[in-house]
């Protein structure tokens, strides 16, 4: 009989955060597999887009239900607390929802809350979404030191006692250097194939009203993070005057971005479209970008990818040659790599060469859909994670 799962999210619908949507498209997978679901949530509050939901609801046969939590803010200060504060509430409420529980690895803390049951003998998944501390320190957001330390030691915690999954083999093998008797499964993320198809950029909604439908339009979507080099294609779009590059989101990069692009008619930004719009907004485009610094490479890996390969969009990463994104888009044949991603010349000359060959796009755009449907549909997944589930 398949068991009961408490999923404990920072994040979930109407929030637009990735994860939280990734993690409903599977809360209601498993609700068709026969696991009775349970999300323990909170307010959406992402990036400072704030949507009201009911604290209690059921959704597609998931019960959901939505507490109070600080925003946070950007010092190290407030995300702690924020941190503390979902930690705490998350342990209690988890404590008497009963269940195989499941809960991401962003913040850290949050896995301690399985960690912590799992004395009590409660089963627990622990999905690896960022290798903590390693990525902030690739990504210069935090040295070696006393707070690295201790989130080391939590990740080693979280390792310790459940079950882990991680999206690639490399994150994998660095959760293995950090904990060498971890139990570890990968699973990549994961799209809803049914909802986002290929669609022509002429019938999308989002590129009508926007007037992105004559110009070849490069499409960068989701969060503008500190993961994401991003200088060297705004750079580019100086080269290419009859081209728009589109910005959709927020992050830590998008006023830099915008200072940027002052000066730069052909470049424009858009907020977070709502869920129940992605495939129309991924739709608005002849190009999709895809990218991630050196240093984060087998540390995280941009969940932005499979909704672009399920549009049938061909992709440009920008990435290094030997990293697992430059790796994965090579071995499906759905886009193009540039490596030296911040020399504007060499992104400009990647993106005109694809402007000038439809047929070549037209043949990444259909690898892309393939791949999406073979290997990242949301029913593959969820049976993973129900064997998982049901293993414990």
């Amino acid at each position: 009989m398949p068991r009961r799962v408490t999923m404990l999210l920072p994040h979930y619908p109407p929030d637009v955060a990735a994860d939280g949507q990734l993690f409903s498209l599977l809360a209601r997978e498993l609700v068709k597999l026969g696991h009775p679901v349970r999300v323990l949530t909170w307010r959406a509050r992402y990036q400072g887009v704030e949507t009201r939901a009911p604290s209690r609801e059921t959704t597609d046969g998931v019960e959901i239900h939505r507490m109070w939590a600080p925003r946070g803010g950007k010092s190290l200060l407030g995300r702690a607390f924020s941190a503390w504060w979902i930690t705490k509430l998350g342990f209690w409420r988890a404590l008497i929802s009963g269940g195989v529980l499941l809960m991401p690895s962003s913040p850290p803390t949050l896995g301690l809350v399985g960690w912590w049951l799992s004395w009590f003998g409660r089963r627990y998944i622990y999905v690896l979404h960022d290798v903590h501390p390693d990525l902030g320190i690739a990504l210069k957001r935090m040295k070696p030191g006393i707070v690295s330390g201790i989130l080391r030691f939590i990740q080693r915690r979280n390792l310790a006692r459940g079950r882990t999954v991680t999206l690639t083999q490399g994150m994998r093998e660095r959760a293995i250097q950090l904990r060498p008797n971890a139990r570890i499964e990968v699973i990549p993320n994961w799209v809803d194939t049914q909802a986002i198809t290929p669609k022509l950029k002429a019938d999308s909604e989002f590129a009508g009203d926007n007037q992105l439908v004559a110009p070849f339009v490069i499409q960068y979507s989701g969060n503008l993070g500190l993961l994401h080099p991003l200088e060297g294609l705004t750079r580019a779009m100086a080269e290419l005057p009859d081209a728009t590059l589109t910005y959709i989101g927020r992050g830590a990069k998008l006023e830099p971005t915008r200072m940027l692009a002052k000066d730069l008619p052909n470049v424009r930004f858009f907020d977070y479209q709502p869920f129940d719009q992605l495939a129309d907004s991924l739709a608005a485009c002849d190009l999709a970008v895809v990218a991630i610094e050196p240093g984060a490479d087998r540390l995280a890996m941009p969940s932005k990818l499979q909704g672009i390969l399920a549009s049938g969009r061909p992709v440009l990463a920008l990435a290094p040659k030997d990293s697992e994104l430059a790796s994965l888009v090579r071995e499906l044949e759905c886009g193009v790599v540039v490596d030296n991603f911040n020399d504007p010349a060499l992104v400009a000359a990647a993106i005109r060469e694809l402007i000038n060959d439809p047929a070549r796009r037209e043949t990444l755009a259909a690898n892309a859909r393939s791949a999406a449907e073979k290997s990242f549909n949301t029913h593959q997944a969820a049976e993973r994670y129900s064997k998982l589930i049901n293993e414990l």
